[in-house]
């Protein structure tokens, strides 16, 4: 079933049936501020982090899902009918509604009883609130009373213990009405900052007090939520409303809700607009600062100017890279949809989603250095700054926290590949911005000294020479990129082939940039190669290269083994290491092809685990066809279709990315959003195929969003210049693209007569023809470059 389209500007994704198969959302936030909304008004709202400064409640794996949200109920005071702004909560004429996400907002659109509304949704670029701006519009022939209640409930403070101290947390609630102010106030009196459990009592509050307000007079309210919704009930028929009940009383216990009410005259025709803000005010300026902030953002022309700074912010982070094909769909994709999903996940992190619940694991260093890959592009003062962010969860013995918050606390694993995604991190940002300035930037290290960013990289040298075992190849340790590979080799831990391809291309990487810097290098390249040599020494399976050794030297990813014969990332990562046998780059690739492909795209492996193994790990515990158990992993996709890129086969790189196009399943098979990728998809391993998981939150579209630009249509920067390397399906016969590279907007129009997959004959830059296809940093405002592709 189709429930939803995108705008023919391709800006906007429209949901026309409330009853999507999950939530679908969208996230409304500006860098401290931070919510997230679904198709019917579903969420939670933190701020900066959402374990520690979670705002509002959303309650974990509930029935019905996806609850509580930010309701605006909606009662006729004559005829008592009862509705919401939003399909959810009450649940009332489901073909009524329409949902539209945009980029940083969402509006909900409704026609219920001749009422005609719109609520918006977004947070404003420079205030530490959200707005509901709702417009409701008399279309009836008479005259219309209606009460509107704005609902929400609160969590105040630490996300986890509201959720596993609810007993005790309750008795630290404060919930009052300031009616001069016309609002809510909420906040708790003791706060726990503790990242992990731990008897330790911590002798504070929390140190935000929140406001629920709206622009209306406010006639009664409510703040606790037994007294609104009643017993045996939920948020879709409140008590309060129903016997026209709110008891206008404030809280200092329990389970604590805003809830606001105002009554509005309409006559045929008219329409009027109702603004609820939900928002936070540190307790060191509340004194100061509640007066002013509760009289902002109470007009309509405030809101739209507002708006408008949010959808320029947008347009200004797209307009960075763009393409230009005959696939409108693939152009969607490329030039909103893609961007959009990789700079939410670098925002947000892997804390906040319909999957994630802000609880647990903070940021991750091995995602954190994948995310700054995107952010490069349109904001390098922004990636600087997390580089110089992850470097503070790094040891001078190369070591990095595996898992991290804001504040910089962190787990140390055993993880063998997370330092050196730094160095993918710092080599992308320079080959982008040209700052080498950077590697001489102070950053202390973890344990207590300093560094430059330099001494940080050759620190994960250090780290890569103090963690190969005996066949050269790194300690498996308790996972690699693949965590669920977590006891390879049981308790000692096994060796990771994937890791040392991953080293060797991380290895490359320094050694490009140490020499363009020229630095010394050969030590680098010593190590480098003997890795390198042991991979093609102990690990060719025939036809693919193996997994892992894990106990007593036994192969994993083996055609000797029962499950988990082959694995992806041990057929892409060989050509993103520069192996050397070609022939055996190209059997890999045509392995990945013939063994992992799928309808729905190529699994992470195959056949999937259907034993448990304890010397292998958590991989074989799970359901064959999901997770990492030879699920459609999309992220490691991305390496198999870069390496097809970097082989010269445009066809079948091309094949592969359009089959993991969100939008490309039936929904009802799909399931998750149809506009951003998803962690998996069911694979056929499984017998219901087919359906994603964990959308948003996921390495591939930052991945996607660079191999896209970079190796398909082959705009790739360098430490020279742009290079111009396109690697495509045949049938194109042509496409543009507009990149903006160090100050300068190139516009790249690029020609394939001879229905080539990879191969340039000719570059022109400013009508002059230039030799090799790197293009020269010409520092002017506008730079026109024509590209002829061919053998």
């Amino acid at each position: 079933m189709n429930y939803g389209y995108f705008s023919d500007d391709g800006k906007e994704f429209i949901i026309t049936n409330p009853k999507t198969p999950t939530p679908w959302i969208n996230y409304i936030y500006n860098g401290n501020y931070f919510a997230t909304i679904s198709n019917n008004a579903g969420g939670i709202s933190y701020f900066k982090n959402p374990l520690h400064g979670r705002i509002t409640r959303y309650r974990i794996n509930d029935v019905p899902p996806d609850r509580p949200g930010k309701y605006i109920y909606v009662k006729d005071k004559d005829t008592k009918e009862l509705w919401s702004l939003s399909w959810q909560p009450v649940g009332k004429n489901s073909d009524a509604y329409k949902t539209i996400h945009g980029f940083g907002y969402t509006r909900i659109e409704s026609e219920i009883e001749e009422i005609n509304s719109s609520v918006l949704y977004f947070v404003p670029m420079d205030d530490n609130r959200e707005i509901w701006k709702a417009s409701v519009k008399n279309n009836s022939n008479k005259t219309r009373r209606l009460s509107l209640y704005g609902y929400v409930e609160f969590a105040l403070g630490h996300g986890m213990i509201d959720i596993i101290n609810q007993c005790d947390d309750q008795h630290f609630n404060r919930v009052h009405f300031d009616k001069n102010l016309n609002s809510i106030f909420a906040t708790k009196t003791y706060w726990v900052t503790q990242s992990s459990g731990t008897q330790q009592q911590e002798n504070q509050e929390w140190d935000q007090w929140a406001f629920f307000s709206v622009n209306q007079p406010v006639v009664k309210y409510e703040t606790l939520r037994e007294r609104f919704i009643g017993l045996y009930r939920n948020e879709n028929n409140p008590e309060a409303i129903e016997i026209d009940n709110l008891t206008c009383k404030d809280t200092d216990f329990g389970n604590t809700v805003g809830v606001l009410q105002v009554d509005i005259e309409l006559l045929p025709g008219e329409s009027k607009d109702v603004i609820f803000s939900l928002g936070v005010i540190p307790k060191t300026e509340f004194e100061s600062q509640k007066i002013s902030a509760l009289k902002k953002y109470i007009s309509v022309d405030e809101i739209d100017k507002a708006l408008n700074e949010v959808r320029s912010w947008w347009d200004g982070f797209f307009n960075h890279a763009k393409v230009e094909t005959s696939d409108k769909t693939l152009n969607t994709f490329m030039n909103y949809w893609i961007q959009y999903q990789a700079r939410v996940a670098f925002d947000v992190g892997r804390v906040a989603s319909f999957y994630y619940w802000g609880i647990s694991r903070g940021f991750g260093f091995r995602d954190t250095s994948q995310d700054v890959i995107a952010v490069t592009i349109s904001d390098p003062e922004k990636a600087k700054e997390r580089i110089l962010f992850l470097a503070k969860q790094m040891f001078t013995d190369g070591r990095a926290y595996h898992h991290f918050y804001n504040e910089g606390a962190g787990e140390l694993t055993k993880h063998c590949d997370d330092p050196l995604w730094f160095i993918l991190a710092v080599t992308v940002y320079i080959q982008e911005t040209g700052d080498f300035s950077i590697l001489e930037q102070l950053a202390p290290f973890a344990d207590n000294s300093e560094g430059t960013i330099l001494e940080h990289m050759f620190a994960v040298v250090k780290f890569v020479e103090n963690n190969l075992a005996k066949h050269n190849l790194p300690f498996f340790g308790r996972g690699d990129w693949n965590d669920t590979l977590d006891y390879i080799g049981g308790d000692d831990g096994g060796e990771s082939v994937w890791g040392a391809m991953f080293y060797v291309t991380m290895l490359n990487r320094f050694i490009d940039l140490l020499e363009n810097i020229n630095v010394e290098s050969k030590d680098i390249k010593v190590l480098r190669d003997k890795i390198s040599k042991s991979i093609d020494d102990y690990c060719w399976d025939g036809e693919w290269y193996i997994r892992a050794f894990g106990e007593k030297d036994k192969k994993v990813g083996s055609k000797e083994n029962t499950y988990g014969k082959i694995f992806i990332n041990t057929q892409s990562w060989p050509v993103l290491a520069k192996l050397p046998d070609k022939k055996r780059l190209i059997s890999a690739l045509d392995s990945a092809k013939k063994y992992l492909d799928s309808e729905y795209g190529p699994k992470i492996c195959a056949p999937a685990f259907r034993e448990i193994d304890p010397k292998i790990g958590l991989i074989t515990r799970c359901v064959a066809g999901k997770k990492e158990n030879a699920a459609v992993f999309n992220h490691p996709t991305c390496w198999l279709i870069q390496a097809e890129c970097l082989m010269g086969r445009g066809n079948q790189a091309f094949e592969y990315f359009k089959k993991l196009l969100p939008n490309r399943v039936d929904s009802d098979i799909y399931q998750a959003e149809p506009y951003v990728y998803s962690q998996y998809i069911t694979s056929d391993e499984h017998s219901e195929p087919g359906k994603a998981s964990h959308s948003w939150q996921t390495g591939t579209a930052s991945w996607m969003y660079r191999i896209a630009f970079d190796y398909i249509t082959g705009v790739r920067p360098t430490y020279p210049g742009l290079m111009i390397d396109p690697v495509i399906p045949s049938e194109w016969k042509s496409f543009k693209v507009e990149r903006k590279y160090r100050g300068t907007i190139y516009k790249i129009e690029v020609e394939n007569p001879d229905g080539v997959e990879h191969g340039v004959k000719q570059i022109s830059v400013d009508g002059k023809v230039i030799q090799g296809n790197v293009l020269p940093v010409t520092g002017t405002e506008v730079c026109c470059v024509k590209v002829v592709m061919g053998n």
